[in-house]
């Protein structure tokens, strides 16, 4: 909990202010007991704190080792992007992400209105909604694909904070995910009131899993590397194409998407623009 003490020194925040803004739930005290180690912070009291400090609550889960909670909340904002698609007459593909043809036809409904739009791109008025990624290779755009904003920052959150074994994160990598960590919390009031369809049971699975492991310190340091690679897969379950362009965006190497000729270098084959943060934020 130093790093969160630093936090508060570096605001300049009397601990009877921060106190106050978790809602008089600890006093000054508490909460230097709760800094100093002394009294173990919960996932919810953790939440509330971090808040209260200023700092995105998601990062405060994971650097305390809270992983558990960590995957809710990316469970909890991907059901909110799924609820936001189903609202919007939204396909997904866990493939190629969002298909706008339904939003199309819904708008079109009672008029002869043709489009000629590419149904994978974002409508103007969704824009405010969705992030659409960009990739491309020597040839110029390869391909696009496009989530809502919830559904998108579970992802660069899920890729970033658990990447997968040998993986090195560029150096902008951190503050990014701290910055969307930040900006995602202001999307968990609205994700937490959102239950996931019984369909959707499965996208349970790969953090189940992934918390049969995290008791198990016998695997030492190759724990969580096991728990990133069930992160990972429940990442390339929401959207396989989403989850490709994270990779590539976040990671030094990136991932592959396509097929590769024999002269071509795997690395070099694709490319993406670094993504900022603010692109994701629905103010």
């Amino acid at each position: 909990m130093k790093w969160l003490e630093s936090e508060i020194q570096e605001r300049g925040l009397p601990l009877r202010e921060v106190s106050r803004r978790m809602g008089g739930t600890a006093n000054a005290t508490r909460i230097r007991q709760y800094l100093n180690q002394q009294i173990v912070c919960g996932p919810a009291v953790l939440t509330n704190l971090a808040m209260a400090v200023g700092v995105s609550p998601i990062e405060a889960l994971w650097l305390a080792g809270r992983h558990e909670a960590v995957f809710d909340i990316l469970l909890a904002l991907y059901g909110l992007g799924y609820r936001w698609m189903t609202a919007d007459k939204t396909h997904l593909d866990t493939q190629s992400g969002a298909n706008f043809m339904g939003y199309y036809i819904e708008q079109a409904r009672g008029r002869k209105v043709r489009t000629r739009e590419d149904s994978c791109v974002v409508p103007e008025p969704l824009r405010r909604r969705y992030h659409q990624a960009d990739i491309y290779n020597y040839a110029g755009l390869y391909n696009h694909v496009t989530l809502p904003k919830p559904m998108a920052c579970a992802i660069l959150l899920a890729v970033g904070l658990f990447p997968r074994r040998g993986e090195r994160a560029h150096e902008q990598t951190r503050t990014f995910i701290r910055e969307l960590g930040s900006i995602a919390a202001r999307m968990l009031p609205a994700a937490e009131r959102v239950t996931l369809p019984r369909h959707l049971n499965s996208m349970h699975k790969p953090f189940e899993s992934a918390k049969t492991l995290l008791p198990l310190r016998y695997y030492g340091k190759m724990r969580l590397a096991v728990v990133g690679e069930y992160v990972q897969t429940w990442a390339d379950e929401v959207c396989k194409g989403y989850a490709d362009y994270a990779r590539i965006a976040l990671y030094e190497c990136g991932s592959f998407i396509g097929e590769l000729g024999e002269s071509e270098n795997l690395w070099e084959w694709q490319r993406t623009a670094f993504p900022r943060a603010n692109e994701f934020s629905t103010d």
